[in-house]
């Protein structure tokens, strides 16, 4: 071989230049071997960004409130002799307000149930990421991943139950003001003789039920307490009229259900008239969800790419997870 001749292999008077390629993970420059004229490109941006993770309820974790307590019912004169009855003469104790303010019962002849909590607000859907970087070189560009989706919002918890109404005299023995869901107690069950009916069931605690109504109307030191924290005691029976439920003093529990009546007259005897049922509690909002990952890019092909030989050209590669292959054959 003359001096100075490229090292090249002397093929019937042609220069072959022999195959080979070069790989990028990171930002580089290409230098174009002498001889070589055509590339091939195959290449990945980086990997698309995660999303960002959805947003709580706003406010405190389980902005809900409790629902009120339901009322206890009115008594009536019950007589043994069979006469007409119209005249609803005692009152039953209102429902006690659940928290933040959500009305009790009325008292009525039939106790009207309190009022469901309000929900708490709706949490927002997060943001997408971002695309992952593309690669780029020799003017061919190799596009990133997809974006990860947004997570999900949190939901708003829903409001706590009102307490079910009282029910008059007449509907035992299964009338009773029903405790509000979840957790409110439920009053003592109306009766038609002088037994066990006026206390109010109990509301719901933030953490712990409240307990159900008892007779006699102090019933033992256990009954008609609301759950703890926060939850209103249940009303008992004042002489003939029954007390009003004592309202939660937590936002997520439930008012007192208020107290049934007794009424009785000449010749009758006492007809007691059931408690309202405490006020459920308020729930909780579920978390947000996480954001999803980001997917990798998918590769791509630029086959001969004229070059110059001996020039020099910059390759960017996109992070995480980008590539550049560049590859000649023999020529």
């Amino acid at each position: 071989m003359p001096a100075g001749t490229p090292q090249k292999a002397l093929f019937g008077g042609e220069v072959i230049v022999p195959g080979g390629s070069e790989t990028f993970n990171s930002p580089g420059t290409f230098s174009v071997p002498c001889g070589v004229e055509i590339i091939s490109l195959t290449g990945k941006g980086g990997s698309g960004n995660p999303g960002n993770s959805g947003n709580p309820s706003p406010g405190s974790p389980g902005t809900s409130n409790g629902g009120g307590g339901g009322a206890g019912a009115g008594s009536r004169y019950q007589s043994p002799f069979g006469f007409p009855n119209s005249s609803y003469v005692s009152s039953g104790g209102v429902g006690g307000a659940g928290g933040y303010g959500s009305p009790g019962g009325s008292n009525t002849q039939t106790g009207s149930p309190g009022t469901s909590g309000n929900p708490g607000g709706q949490g927002t859907a997060g943001t997408a990421g971002n695309p992952g970087t593309a690669s780029t070189g020799i003017s061919k560009t190799f596009p990133g991943g997809n974006a990860g989706n947004g997570g999900a919002a949190a939901t708003s918890g829903t409001g706590g139950g009102g307490g079910g109404g009282g029910s008059p005299a007449q509907d035992y023995p299964t009338g009773r003001g029903g405790g509000g869901n979840p957790g409110g107690g439920q009053g003592v069950a109306a009766t038609g003789t002088n037994g066990n009916a006026d206390g109010g069931g109990g509301g719901a605690g933030v953490c712990n039920p409240g307990t159900p109504g008892a007779w006699p109307p102090e019933g033992p030191s256990t009954s008609r307490l609301g759950g703890n924290p926060g939850g209103g005691r249940g009303g008992n029976l004042h002489y003939c009229n029954g007390n009003a439920g004592t309202a939660a003093s937590a936002q997520r529990a439930g008012g007192g259900g208020g107290g049934g009546s007794q009424n009785g007259g000449s010749g009758g005897s006492p007809a007691h008239s059931s408690g309202g049922g405490g006020g459920g509690r308020g729930n909780t909002a579920t978390g947000a969800g996480g954001g999803n990952p980001g997917n990798a890019a998918n590769p791509s092909s630029f086959p001969n790419v004229s070059v110059t030989p001996g020039a020099s050209y910059p390759i960017s590669v996109g992070s995480p997870g980008g590539q550049v292959v560049i590859s000649w054959n023999p020529q």
